[in-house]
């Protein structure tokens, strides 16, 4: 009785794997029936409203179910896959060489691998509906997509990464053998594409690709130390020194055997260490091939790591070229030794904050919509803090911002000084200003982040008692960054906002009124000639009509006198013509005559 219920025992374990196996199918089954059912009743319920709704509705509702591959959605899913790929990359290939890893997590194995192949199911709808450009746009149309993502490679890819090979488990002598899901590995792909798509958005790729790097060297050792214990299982443990010694004391545990064949594996592949030699033929063709690839690997290691490292530098090596450049014009020049240590202090300062100051030639490659919307992000809500234009125009803000410039004080530099003619406007992006005396021994005022100053100089504001000239005089009192914008630059702007121009003028006679800044008398004046200057424009453009009108009655006349003097030049050489042929009529018949006579006394002397 006891060795009967041992037996039903015995039986009950070894078929509770594939009850759990047959239940396993059974929920993938129901699952992908419910999803098929769903499909199907979607496409029933387009082709059934397509007769009830017009076509733009249907459209609109399918745009629901299109993905966009440049959305977030889109990019999430995608490491999911991956991550599922990753595991079928890494665990299939090991539960196949170490049976004993895969019969203590047999459980864990099965429901991870069916939650793979539900990814790998839905990744495949996904696909579908995946949608992707036809002249500038996304495509929305179903068939279209269907169509596209047929007509693709990758169709065939994942085609052959869902075959059912797991029903060969019901053979007895494949019962339960990770290697029949080798077909996973078919959209390996999915993995390359997240990781091109991640090396893209991350603000940090040379550090993503040597992750990268590492993990597929990391994958490479683990697959051939895989093959090694493979290769020695079938060889026979222990039989030759170069297989996998099955007899050390510790030989037979999960733990020692990957670690001592990922050892061997990464001895080869890296060619940095000895291993036992191989003794029989396959062992000789494995470990050729094995150093083949090491070769292989070991120059992909050293170029991949000297190129990321490279890139690294780049920024270093061409900063560190400006500041030797600098160096040599100024030992050139023999600049003085004070004036040389505040350079490289500038210059030291600008590489620990990780300034930029060639900006326009770092975002020289993007269109101009991108380069304004950057300069909005980082300006606008600084120019907004200048009083006269606090209320401005979007327009003008936006034309403003592309033109604002970033310049760095050293500490002690004078930013502007009191008399200077007021070519700038400054905003304060980081640091202090000290507003000081003439002497620079008093400080009267600090300046801090977000201060403006200099602002009234730049408008040309008539009746000024200051002019444009610079009224204080202003010092950095350490490293400070400062925005600046021209006096140019403003007026080639406002001169496309009339409105805005009155606006600001009002505005800094306001400023200038409250500090007792402003000769009324003078800004009338000139208020005056302002107002008088459209009918002085108009008083000249009706001379300039009149002299148009003069000039064209005075060319007409010179025009028809030159047409009556060429018209009497042609008479006049007409009848010189005639004279002259008369003229030679008559020295012709004087010739004939003289002729006739000399002929005559000819005939009378003989």
């Amino acid at each position: 009785m006891n060795k009967s219920e041992d037996d039903i025992q015995i039986l009950n374990d070894t078929t509770r794997p594939l009850n759990i196996f047959h239940r396993s199918i059974q929920i993938i089954s129901r699952f992908a029936n419910c999803i098929c059912r769903r499909q199907t009743k979607l496409q029933h319920t387009d082709s059934s409203l397509e007769k009830l709704t017009p076509k733009d509705k249907d459209k609109k509702s399918s745009e629901h179910w299109v993905f966009d591959p440049q959305e977030s959605f889109y990019y999430y899913w995608s490491s999911i896959v991956s991550i599922a790929v990753l595991y079928n990359t890494v665990t299939l290939i090991g539960r196949s060489a170490f049976l004993l890893l895969q019969e203590r997590l047999l459980i864990v194995w099965l429901i991870c691998d069916y939650l793979c192949d539900i990814c790998y199911i839905l990744d495949t709808l996904i696909q579908t509906r995946k949608g992707y450009l036809e002249q500038g746009l996304i495509v929305h149309d179903l068939v279209k997509l269907r169509k596209h993502y047929i007509q693709n490679p990758t169709f065939i890819l994942d085609i052959l990464s869902l075959l059912p090979t797991d029903f060969l488990y019901f053979i007895p002598k494949l019962y339960l053998l990770p290697s029949l899901r080798f077909n996973r590995l078919f959209r390996l792909y999915r993995f390359a594409e997240f990781s091109d798509k991640v090396e893209t958005q991350t603000n940090h790729p040379n550090i993503f690709r040597l992750v990268s790097l590492l993990t597929t060297i990391l994958i490479l050792i683990h697959w051939n130390a895989c093959f090694y214990f493979i290769i020695s299982r079938w060889i026979g443990y222990s039989t030759d020194s170069w297989v996998y010694n099955m007899t050390a004391p510790t030989g037979t545990t999960l733990t020692t055997q990957y670690i001592y064949c990922f050892f061997w594996s990464t001895l080869v592949l890296t060619n940095i260490g000895e291993v036992p030699p191989p003794e029989s033929d396959i062992e000789i063709l494995f470990v050729t091939a094995d150093f083949l690839m090491g070769v292989i690997v070991f120059a992909t290691i050293v170029g991949n790591v000297g190129s990321i490292i490279a890139s690294m530098n780049t920024t270093r090596a061409d900063f560190r070229q400006k500041v030797d450049q600098v160096k040599s014009y100024m030992e050139f020049r023999k600049v003085g030794a004070e004036l040389e240590r505040r350079v490289i202090t500038w210059f030291d300062y600008l590489w620990l904050q990780k300034q930029v100051t060639n900006e326009d030639d770092i975002l020289e490659s993007l269109p101009e919509k991108l380069r304004v919307e950057i300069a909005i992000h980082i300006h606008l809500a600084a120019l907004r803090r200048v009083p006269i234009f606090s209320e401005a125009q979007s327009g003008l803000l936006v034309e403003l911002v592309t033109r604002l410039k970033l310049q760095i004080f050293s500490p002690g530099d004078y930013v502007c000084k009191k008399g200077d003619i007021g070519k700038e406007m400054y905003i304060i992006k980081r640091g202090r200003l000290s507003v000081v005396s003439d002497d620079g021994t008093k400080v009267f005022v600090t300046l801090e982040e977000g201060s403006v100053f200099g602002e009234i100089s730049i408008l040309n504001i008539p009746g000024s008692k200051s002019g444009n000239r610079r009224t204080a005089n202003i010092r950095s009192v350490g490293y400070s960054d400062l925005f600046c914008l021209t006096k140019q630059d403003l007026w080639e702007v406002v001169a496309e906002y009339p409105s805005a121009r009155d606006t600001l003028l009002e505005r800094g006679k306001a400023h200038l009124r409250k500090d007792n800044l402003l000769d009324e008398d003078a800004a009338q004046t000139a208020q005056q000639d302002q107002e008088a200057l459209p009918d002085k424009v108009a008083e000249i453009q009706e001379n300039i009509d009149k002299i148009e009108t003069r000039i064209a009655r005075i060319m007409g006349e010179y025009k028809a006198n030159m047409n009556a003097l060429g018209q009497r030049l042609q008479i006049i050489e007409h009848l010189a013509e005639e004279k002259h042929g008369v003229l030679i009529d008559d020295k012709h018949n004087q010739q004939n005559t003289l002729d006739l006579i000399n002929i005559g006394t000819n005939d009378n002397n003989t």
